[in-house]
């Protein structure tokens, strides 16, 4: 089950709050541990500092601080285990904090390794680039405002002697000799160079998204439109579908007008107006099920009914297949308590793309076996043609987007990449394997749990 979908706190986002609540968890991961790359760098360079250049006096204040980073890094490892089950408001908030905490934590590092003379005190970049790249622009161009602040705040009382100035013996800079004019050129360096950092990442952080939120647009549309095709597929059988069950109904209210006409008895009126709501019963779940089909829903993660899903792609299907005379035979051997998180409709439109290329490459006359079993703890969704078949160099493709085997005006070639990335958000995979002149198989891993366990 996704974070999103077992706990309170998040059950409750929207399907792209979801994705932007499951990427900002995935980037405090990597936070979390580039802290632990940041506090052993802390300590080789001031034992490098101390021992090797003979750089720091007295080493301690940075040792420790460099242990407080790994302390309070373990703090925030220990923390990340609720994170998921918390809002996203509470997520960012987290961020914030541990910006904060680290701002606060280099600020002393550089108190006592010379302060506004050390060039690490460029550092303060990289927080802004997080608070970019994590969170916004907005957030960024916060941090670098409190970066700025600190600096001259750390900068000032070293100067005027609040604070004991530590210096470097490196020969850069003498914070006591420094002009007025020179301390306050020194300052407009470093904010402009975080000025025109900031402004730099925004922009080119902007021109990211605005692509990225263009491309998943195109992508919904793409998979619409390949959805699209499939329903037109369905579609053209429908009317045939319901052809009959419309024709009794027309007979049996026919039928009806003359019996009133007569003054026959009320049950022998009633059970002919069984016959006719159990015909319309027919229709109303044959457009029901096309309807519930075609309708564009979110991606959700929850308890599915897999023999239930697999008879209703059987039903969608079943036209198509005795349209082009080819036998569709479902064999599901899933106990009633497994339980497979999905999401059904989207689950449905990767069964049916792959069912209708299993009818499209069979012969008429042929056979197609959907078989759904148990192997250790996933669920295996088999689809077997006894078709052509395909060649091995032909295997390789079939997943890239707009490859297709067939003529121009009956394939987009996004059946089978869309169907792709479909399992692999359910966190599965789908394998082929297929034999020339003797079939194909496509076989569909999903995660399952039993209940109770």
């Amino acid at each position: 089950m996704s974070p999103s979908g077992s706990l309170p706190g998040a059950s409750l986002l929207l399907p792209e709050e979801a994705q932007e609540h499951d990427a900002l968890l995935s980037q405090i991961r990597w936070f979390n541990r580039l802290r632990l790359v940041v506090a052993a760098g802390v300590i080789w360079l001031c034992a490098l500092a101390t021992h090797a250049f003979d750089l720091i006096q007295d080493p301690w204040p940075l040792y420790m601080l460099g242990a407080s980073i790994l302390c309070v890094d373990g703090l925030y490892i220990v923390a990340y285990a609720s994170l998921p089950g918390r809002s996203l408001v509470t997520v960012r908030r987290h961020v914030y904090l541990q910006i904060a905490v680290d701002l606060s934590i280099l600020t002393a590092l550089l108190h006592y390794s010379g302060g506004i003379t050390n060039p690490l005190a460029l550092s303060y970049l990289f927080h802004a680039f997080i608070a970019a790249l994590v969170l916004s622009v907005r957030a960024a161009v916060m941090v670098a405002c409190a970066s700025v602040l600190l600096l001259v705040l750390l900068c000032v009382s070293e100067r005027v002697g609040w604070l004991q100035h530590y210096p470097l013996g490196v020969g850069m800079f003498d914070l006591v000799a420094i002009e007025p004019l020179g301390l306050l050129l020194l300052l407009f360096a470093y904010v402009t160079t975080v000025a025109f950092s900031i402004y730099f990442v925004a922009t080119v952080l902007s021109q990211l998204r605005t692509q990225e939120r263009e491309l998943v647009r195109l992508g919904r549309h793409l998979a619409l439109s390949e959805k699209l095709a499939s329903v037109g597929t369905l579609a053209a059988g429908v009317s045939h579908e319901i052809n009959n069950p419309i024709g009794v109904i027309k007979n049996k209210v026919q039928i009806l007008r003359y019996r009133v006409e007569d003054g026959e008895e009320r049950d022998k009126l009633l059970a002919e107006l069984n016959v006719v709501e159990k015909h319309t019963r027919r229709i109303s779940k044959i457009t029901d099920g096309l309807l519930q089909f075609s309708r564009e829903s979110p991606f959700e993660l929850r308890p599915m009914e897999l023999a239930s899903l697999l008879r209703e792609a059987e039903d969608l299907v079943r036209v198509p297949f005795s349209q082009a005379d080819v036998e569709l035979v479902l064999t599901c051997a899933v106990p009633a308590e497994l339980r497979v998180q999905g999401s059904s409709n989207h689950m449905l439109q990767v069964l049916i793309n792959i069912l209708l290329n299993a009818k499209d490459a069979s012969a008429p006359g042929g056979r197609v076996e959907m078989i759904a079993s148990v192997r250790r703890s996933e669920v295996a969704v088999e689809i077997r043609d006894l078709g052509r078949g395909m060649e091995p160099a032909l295997l390789e493709k079939i997943f890239d987007p707009f490859f297709t085997t067939k003529d121009v005006d009956k394939g987009t070639g996004l059946g089978l990449a869309i169907s792709h990335g479909i399992v692999e958000r359910h966190g599965g995979r789908i394998e082929v394997s297929s034999t020339l002149g003797i079939g194909t198989c496509f076989s569909i891993f999903l995660p399952g749990t039993f209940s109770g366990s």
